[in-house]
């Protein structure tokens, strides 16, 4: 089996450099869903959120105690921090400057 030279290498490189380019251009400008986006994160951030998160630790709890084992707790914690940080997260993923 032949590895890749260098030649095609610099090629793929390119194409991927190139690709990401229109991909981070994609994130500015269009604002069809901009009312859903703002609408779902005050969901997930506001007291929604925070009952769900709520449920969560509760769940963990109670499997964590059945089982005898903290891990439950632990990924619905996790869950619970995904769901209210999650949002800020994928803000500054989109909106950050190359």
């Amino acid at each position: 089996m032949k590895l890749l030279n260098a030649k095609t290498l610099k090629s793929l490189l390119g194409c991927a450099l190139f690709l990401g380019a229109s991909a981070a251009f994609a994130a500015n400008g269009d604002t069809d869903f901009q009312d859903l986006y703002t609408k779902l994160e005050g969901w997930s951030q506001g007291t929604l959120g925070r009952s769900i998160s709520l449920m969560f630790l509760l769940v963990g709890l109670g499997v964590g105690v059945i089982r005898g084992s903290i891990m439950g707790a632990v990924v619905c914690v996790a869950a619970a921090m995904a769901l209210f940080i999650g949002p800020q997260i994928i803000d500054n993923i989109f909106t950050g400057l190359i």
